[in-house]
């Protein structure tokens, strides 16, 4: 485990960052192709007809799987449970950002169905994702993203620090730490929680946790009313849907280098540099809808460009920031097809934030690497 060391900086004497003139939106949008930006319902439904016939594939399946292949095959199947699931989880991300289609009550009908069957509250979802991409890389208002800073990491138990070192914590964060605990934004299916401000919001919360608790009772039906078939088969499999979307979330936005900003250097553009295309490979990009290779150009575009055409849009992303190629602002993208131990080794490595210029953060070990090479 890595033992944290103080990076010793005064905010009074940290220098401020020359930023460099950076794309507008507008300048950003005019250099995509005009069909980017098309919305077309029926391919959008085409491709949540696609996910659920794949589960409904595996769940044909896995009793072969598992006469054949024992618990070693029944593992696989998690993890290709997993995989499928987060690619519906991204069909109905598409509807929440209205990005599936010109009709809100198509993208909300659709919504539901993407994401009440992974006990994904629609419409509370919709809420608090929202906020990340309108502020990302914000440290006080991108949700979803718990920024830590030095102070915060300082006054944290031990159990608090390193809980996200522990591997099992994957399994947990999206369901039940994020969605239904409420950490660290509020809990998506308690109507009361500090997520919700309205009773619109509110009522909004029963709907879509209803549309959840259906979808839950309808598969402890299919079980068979048994209480082990229904967590072997069908929340176990969520487990890993959820490890794979955590994992997908954290490292678009999560490397030693990115940079998080307070309220007085934060801006739209800025914040959405900070976003990390990764190819995964072993075709498991184009499975999940290039959620994970595409997300540069999905954060600039986040209800504009449905996930069909941002392969697409990322070449003119690509291009319009290439003269900051050599700064901190340029497209970024990485090869990973070591994705999960990515993802551990980055739970160990970066554990807080500190300063490294006025209203400027980045992780503690990239600034320290920054130093050192200095």
């Amino acid at each position: 485990m890595t033992i944290a060391t103080k990076v010793n900086t005064s905010k009074k004497d940290l220098d401020t960052i020359k930023v460099p003139e950076l794309p507008s939106v507008a300048a950003l949008k005019a250099a995509i192709p005009e069909h980017c930006f098309v919305k077309d319902p029926l391919i959008s439904i085409s491709y949540l007809v696609k996910d659920y016939l794949l589960l409904a594939g595996l769940y044909f399946a896995v009793p072969y799987i598992e006469h054949y292949l024992g618990w070693i095959g029944l593992l696989g199947w998690y993890w290709a449970m997993g995989i499928v699931g987060s690619a519906l989880f991204c069909v109905g991300h598409d509807c929440g950002h209205g990005s599936f289609s010109d009709y809100e009550w198509l993208n909300d009908l659709c919504g539901h169905l993407a994401h009440a069957p992974i006990l994904a509250p629609f419409w509370p979802w919709q809420k608090s994702h929202r906020q990340h991409h309108q502020y990302t890389s914000h440290l006080e208002k991108d949700k979803g993203h718990p920024w830590v800073t030095e102070e915060d990491y300082n006054n944290r138990t031990a159990i608090e620090k390193y809980f996200a070192v522990i591997p099992i914590s994957g399994w947990l964060r999206w369901n039940p730490i994020y969605t239904i605990v409420g950490l660290p934004d509020g809990s998506h299916f308690w109507p009361w929680s500090r997520l919700f401000e309205t009773t619109e919001d509110r009522v909004k919360c029963v709907v879509s946790g209803v549309a959840c608790a259906i979808c839950a009772y309808i598969a402890f039906a299919l079980s068979g009313y048994s209480v082990y078939t229904f967590v072997k088969y069908y929340y176990i499999p969520l487990l890993f849907q959820g490890l794979i979307l955590v994992i997908i979330t954290y490292l678009q936005h999560q490397n030693e280098n990115i940079e998080v900003y307070e309220p007085e250097e934060w801006g739209f553009v800025r914040g959405q540099t900070q976003t990390i295309d990764r190819h995964w490979g072993f075709g498991l990009d184009n499975i999940m809808h290039n959620i994970t290779n595409g997300h540069v150009a999905h954060h600039f575009f986040f209800t504009k460009i449905p996930h069909y055409h941002l392969l697409e849009a990322t070449p003119a992303i690509q291009k319009a920031l290439e003269p900051l190629k050599n700064t901190q602002y340029g497209y970024k993208r990485e090869v990973n097809y070591n994705w999960f131990f990515k993802y551990l080794h980055y739970n160990v490595t970066l554990d807080y934030l500190t300063h490294k210029a006025k209203g400027v953060l980045q992780y503690r070990t990239g600034v320290e690497a920054s130093k050192k090479a200095h």
